[in-house]
């Protein structure tokens, strides 16, 4: 663990050397409530580095413009490198959430104002077991309001309701929270939150750096709520546009 606070702390000092336009989906583990540009891709790939294993989320996003985005999520690949090296599976609900799940995703956008947005989406998928009797039905939908502060960043917050499959035990509505704060040209603060008492219910507190205009670099520590099965960890993202940011 000290290991990870060490690599944490450089990633932090990285972001925070770095003298803009935010672009990325999801901020840690929220939806950001920005839309990928009329005919352009976004990917972003978040990895969650624990004790004992390491998690691998990909996102991928296509902009249909008018407001909306569609896209595939996929969840829960991963591997444990301790006591054993071994691959992430679960295909027995029973266990908690079942991994790694397949998800077709699709959002939209309604501009309130100038500075407020209304963003409502969904996911929705199968976990990809080998045996048809243990594919679980997933979903995971929301509904946030960001409001944009000048040029200067933005607080995200809103509601999500999801099923027992994707997040294990515990709550499957809930609230959501997050900021982005611009600290240079290039540089932000970042963090979310998501309220529960299920494996998904986590804090995340770091920042980004737009390291050229079509890539992003995030990091943050994450840290559980109280009785969640989620350990404390390291959270990293690479954030790849298809259009320039600045």
């Amino acid at each position: 663990m000290k290991i990870l606070v060490r690599i944490l702390s450089f990633l932090v000092l990285i972001i925070l050397l770095h003298h803009s336009v935010s672009a990325q989906q999801n901020l840690f583990n929220i939806p950001s409530g920005d839309i990928t540009n009329t005919k352009k891709i976004f990917y972003q790939h978040q990895l969650n580095i624990y004790s004992e294993k390491l998690e691998s989320k990909a996102h991928f996003v296509y902009g249909l413009g008018k407001g909306w985005d569609i896209g595939a999520n996929l969840v829960g690949k991963g591997l444990y490198f301790s006591p054993n090296w071994r691959l992430l599976h679960n295909d027995n609900a029973a266990k908690g959430a079942v991994y790694p799940i397949l998800m077709g995703t699709v959002q939209k956008q309604f501009e309130i104002t100038d500075h407020f947005l209304i963003n409502a989406g969904t996911q929705i998928g199968w976990n990809l077991s080998s045996q048809i009797k243990n594919k679980e039905f997933n979903h995971y939908s929301y509904l946030i309001g960001s409001y944009h502060i000048s040029k200067h960043g933005k607080i995200v917050t809103g509601f999500y309701h999801t099923n027992t499959m994707f997040v294990g035990g515990g709550n499957t509505f809930g609230i959501l929270g997050g900021y982005e704060f611009k600290i240079s040209k290039k540089a932000y603060l970042m963090g979310d939150w998501v309220s529960g008492n299920n494996e998904s219910a986590v804090m995340v507190l770091g920042g980004m750096v737009n390291v050229s205009k079509r890539i992003q670099l995030c990091a943050g520590w994450q840290i559980p709520n109280p009785n969640t099965p989620k350990p404390m960890g390291l959270v990293l993202e690479f954030n790849l546009m298809g259009w320039d940011l600045y």
